[in-house]
């Protein structure tokens, strides 16, 4: 009876696993739209971002000029530094040589950003029909098509797949469809194949060659180890029975498996050492120094690998390397897991990002990740069919022996719709979380706005690339290169050897000092190079012809009409200037905040007026500063040259703020400051937003004059990530301290710090005092903070005047209304080597000049002491938060993690 039920079972499963997969299945056919979909929305967006000057150098350009010369007989030739070079000094592309030709066929840049969003879509292929065929034999039956569509779509899905193509082009991607189809090569037997597509992938990359000798061990032993039966599945029409099949693919998998192998050993330690002697001095592949505490070299690594698994697993453990490893086995609801063997055998790629100092590369951003996807999904696949014949088993057997119980089949076709939903819920949810089109966070996160702007700016590069010949030697910004890197020779500005243009976007991604870009053109104008052309900030310089000067267009990059500020303001200085509001320029993912600030002349300025901004954190420190990073408009053109009326624009480039900043502006003419004059809040001019709404006051209620002549603006704080204006956080009690001197008192009424802090850290402090609206303090007073162990010894303090932005001293508090807030921020500072435990934190106030303190005094007047214990912190270095990938990247982005 248990015989002829399975022998039933599988003859059902057989014929309807036959009778799904005729090429005209509904699912192949929705597969085949959403790769379609994908290779146009990708397509087009990578395209949008390139035509929005968002590529760059590193990576479209130089890729890009590795290929187009391959095209053209000159194999992998590219630029470094002044001189011709190879792409052999950093890896071993052959591959580059295949896809060469596209530029035959459309000889643009673009055409590389299509060429790997097709790619990477078509991985989704051979993932499909493995799914399908290892699911068939499973026996779902006529859910198989579908099921494994579940796998396609799951892996176009994958934000690790999406990376590279909002990351200009990288050769690692081309990787993706190969290996998918290595694998249907093995699952088919079909060994010419599998040998032609092994091949391939090894020239995508010398790393790529390892994944070839894993794919050979993998195709070795699964025919070896194959029995009658254990196949999962039916033999192909025409094929012979397992054991027959056996030592074809056992020797074409051992065969790939010694040439990829090979082929790393020659591509990693003889051609790239090699090149890389000769450009940088160095006898290895200078990514082998891309994993710090593990090892300097790729023999290094392995010894750490080997003999220190300890530490190999504290570093894969980190939470952002764990996350990479997450993004990859949620995708397919973990069922990856139950197909460890293909998981083993990505292990080269899989340790060489988890396992990396870099931290884009486990980032899961960037290339890095996109060839492991296939081998999760796929792993993902293998792990349902065994679930699913493990369950069949077991379940048939208990029908035979409990015939009330429901049959294997309708088992199993209940844990693969469960299963199935399970996986696209976590698809989905991921791609919600990281992905890259509008469903995902990324793609929101990665351009203010989502789908990117292409400016008139933008489109006025094509005036100048037109007038550069398409063979003559250039030099220009990292941003501009990928739009004119089809020439044997480009050189990066300012480096100008052999060429016979220069091409520079003052207002763009110059990579340098804008003082150093201006020091840089004034001197080429100066040493015979003339202005060929220059408009909105595009100069054009040409050796030995052309102009001496500027013309007045090259200016427009600073000037506008018709664009109204995010935040309006009228703020007026010394009469001459006015600040007609400004626009605060985030960049949600790297925590970068920049700044455009709108200025209107209202007469003729002098030569020496200056305008200078700085951003203060709370306790007045200084974050930012134009004076270590300019910006632009204002070296180019100076406030002297304003023609009164017109609105000009000034611009500064991001940089990393804290978690809470406020701008202050300041506006000078020879050293002396113009006075700032606010207008009334009733004044219409301030009625007005840049959308034509009502915005009562603009931003002008929140703006304050300083008492040195300079505005500070509105205070901004980042919460969940986001900038928001800033907002009173909630105070712990101070149990209203009364601090009273001779003829002056004010209550400490409230205080915000944090309640545990890790050796080193900054202990950030917000005070509330309660002025009391009478005379004002004869003093300025200091404020103390000190933090005592259990002993009372003083272990950190952080004594300064009040602050909150700029200074406020205690002699204004008295001109303050009767019962008003005065904001006081600080910051203790915490030794490194301080020791975990409860400390109290104690403040007061106190006469620096003479070391007096201001009494604390009761209800009834009488003195109960001179210093408040606020409360009490624990110092615990765990209380250190993880750094994230932007903390990571750039150290000045922890402060505002």
């Amino acid at each position: 009876m248990t015989v002829s039920r399975s022998v039933a079972g599988q003859a059902r499963a057989g014929v309807s696993f036959r009778a799904a997969t005729l090429p005209g299945h509904p699912a192949a056919w929705l597969l085949a739209i959403l790769i379609i979909a994908f290779s146009l929305w990708f397509s087009c967006y990578s395209i949008r971002l390139h035509d929005a000057h968002l590529t760059h150098k590193a990576d479209l350009g130089q890729m890009d000029i590795a290929i187009w010369n391959t095209a053209h007989g000159r194999f992998l030739q590219e630029i470094k530094g002044d001189s011709i070079s190879t792409r052999l000094t950093d890896h071993v592309e052959p591959i580059f040589a295949l896809i060469a030709p596209v530029f035959w066929i459309w000889d643009d840049v673009r055409a590389l950003l299509i060429l790997q969003a097709v790619c990477l879509a078509l991985g989704a292929w051979p993932i499909y029909l493995l799914a399908r065929r290892r699911l068939g034999a499973a026996g779902i039956g006529a859910a198989a098509p579908w099921s494994a569509l579940a796998f396609g779509a799951a892996y176009l899905l994958v934000p690790a797949l999406e990376a590279p193509l909002v990351s200009d082009f990288h050769a690692l991607p081309l990787a993706v469809p190969l290996i998918g189809w290595a694998f249907w090569t093995i699952e088919r037997r079909q060994w010419t194949r599998f040998v032609l597509a092994a091949l391939l992938l090894a020239s995508v990359q010398e790393g790529m060659a390892l994944l070839t000798a894993m794919l050979g061990l993998y195709a070795t032993a699964r025919t070896l180890l194959a029995r009658p039966g254990a196949d999962s599945r039916p033999a192909a029409p025409g094929e012979p029975d397992t054991q027959a099949r056996h030592w074809p693919g056992a020797l074409s998998g051992a065969a790939v498996c010694l040439l990829g192998l090979a082929w790393f050993y020659v591509a990693t330690f003889v051609i790239i050492p090699h090149f890389a002697a000769q450009a940088y001095g160095l006898q290895e592949s200078p990514y082998a120094a891309r994993f710090g505490e593990l090892g300097s070299s790729f023999a290094g690594v392995l010894k750490t690998i080997l003999t220190r698994p300890g530490l190999v697993l504290r570093t894969v453990a980190e939470p952002l390397r764990l996350r990479c490893l997450f993004g990859l086995l949620a995708p397919t609801a973990f069922l990856a897991l139950l197909a460890p063997e293909v998981l083993f055998i990505s292990l080269p790629l899989l340790l060489a990002n988890l396992l990396s100092s870099f931290p884009l590369q486990y980032s899961g951003e960037l290339h890095y990740s996109a060839p492991l996807v296939p081998y999760f999904v796929i792993a993902g696949a293998i792990g349902l069919a065994r679930l699913l014949g493990w369950l069949r088993l077991s379940k048939a057997g208990l029908s035979d022996r409990h015939p009330n119980l429901p049959g294997a089949f309708q088992a199993v076709k209940l844990v693969t719709t469960v299963s199935v939903a399970l996986m696209l819920a976590g698809a989905l949810a991921y791609h919600a979380w990281a992905g890259y089109t509008p469903l995902g966070q990324e793609y929101w996160r990665r351009v203010a706005g989502g789908w990117p702007a292409v400016t008139t700016h933008d489109r006025l590069l094509a005036r100048f690339i037109a007038q550069i010949p398409p063979a003559a030697a250039l030099s220009t910004t990292p941003d501009l290169w990928p739009h004119l890197s089809h020439r044997v020779a480009i050189y990066q500005f300012p480096i100008v050897s052999g060429a016979q243009w220069v091409l520079v976007d003052v207002s763009g991604d110059t990579n340098r000092h804008p003082a150093d870009v201006r020091t840089d053109l004034q001197g080429l104008m100066a040493g015979g190079w003339g202005v060929a052309d220059a408009a909105d900030g595009y100069v054009l310089l040409r050796k030995q012809a052309g102009a001496a000067v500027l013309p007045d267009a090259f200016y427009d990059f600073a000037r506008v009409t018709g664009i109204y500020p995010q935040h309006a303001l009228d703020i007026t200085f010394g009469g001459k200037l006015r600040l007609l509001g400004y626009d605060v320029l985030d960049d949600v993912k790297w925590r970068r905040t920049g700044f455009r600030f709108y200025w209107q002349a209202l007469a003729p300025l002098a030569d020496g007026t200056e305008i200078a901004l700085q951003v203060l954190a709370p306790d007045g420190s200084v974050v930012d500063d134009t004076a270590q990073r300019p910006m632009p408009a204002l070296i180019w053109y100076p406030p002297a040259r304003w023609r009164p009326g017109e609105i000009v624009v000034t611009e500064k480039a991001g940089w990393y703020l804290p978690a809470v900043w406020a701008p202050l502006l300041a506006v000078s003419a020879d050293g002396a400051p113009l006075t700032p004059s606010i207008a009334p809040l009733d004044d219409p001019r301030t009625q007005a937003n840049g959308n034509g709404g009502a915005a009562p006051g603009g931003d002008i209620a929140n703006a304050v004059m300083t008492g040195d002549g300079k505005v500070r603006l509105p205070a901004w704080m980042r919460r969940d990530g986001v900038l928001v204006r800033w907002q009173a956080p909630e105070m712990l009690s101070a149990a209203g301290a009364q601090f009273s001197a001779t003829t002056w008192a004010v209550r400490l009424d409230g205080y915000r710090v944090a309640q545990t802090a890790a050796p080193g850290a900054s202990l950030p402090l917000i005070l509330r005092w309660q002025a009391p609206g009478a005379a004002p303090a004869s003093l300025d007073y200091t404020v103390f903070l000190h933090l005592r162990d259990a002993e009372g010894q003083t272990v950190a303090n952080g004594d300064a005047t009040p602050t909150w932005f700029t200074p406020r001293p205690t002699s204004t508090w008295g001109s303050q209304a009767a019962g008003s807030v005065i904001l006081d921020a600080h910051t203790v500072s915490l030794p490194a080597g301080l020791a975990p435990g409860r400390y109290s934190l104690v403040a007061g106030l106190y006469d620096w000049q003479s070391g007096q303190r201001v009494p604390i005094r009761g209800p009834d007047g009488n003195v109960t002491g001179d210093e408040f214990v606020l409360g009490y912190v624990t110092i615990d270095a765990a209380a250190s938060p993880h750094p994230d990938l932007a903390c990571l990247m750039a150290r000045e982005a922890c402060v505002s993690q």
